[in-house]
């Protein structure tokens, strides 16, 4: 009789999954939010005339960033947890020099949690795949 045999997919942890999802969710965030401002249906966006396209383009920058390393994780390349780790840590960092308010604050936590989860889960980013 044969024993059955194990699965040849290496089971994710839950916080990897966490993490991937957090990295993903910033992202998208980020896209929208500069998608929002471009096409500026509040007031206050309006009045920046082209000024408004530069904050735009500001914003979707660090929301492809997430987009394609949330990619790039998933994938295990092993380069893409390193500037991971790197780009987060930049953009948690760069939210001191604002005015620190609570959607700051929440950004922060946006980018600060998977840091952190990251830098728990490094072994199973930088181990070979099976």
């Amino acid at each position: 009789m044969k024993e059955p045999q194990k699965s040849k997919a290496a089971k994710i942890p839950l916080t990897v999954k966490l993490t991937q999802w957090i990295i993903l969710g910033v992202g998208l965030i980020w896209i929208v939010f500069s998608l929002y401002m471009a096409i500026g249906p509040d007031p206050s966006f309006a009045k920046l005339g082209a000024y408004r396209w530069i904050l735009a383009a500001a914003t979707f920058g660090p929301g492809l960033v997430c987009v394609v390393l949330w990619f790039l994780l998933c994938k295990r390349w092993k380069p893409a947890w390193y500037l991971t780790v790197i780009a987060l840590g930049l953009m948690t960092i760069a939210i001191l020099f604002d005015q620190v308010g609570w959607v700051d604050v929440l950004v922060m936590l946006g980018s600060a949690i998977p840091f952190v989860l990251l830098i728990i889960d490094r072994k199973w980013y930088l181990k070979a795949k099976n």
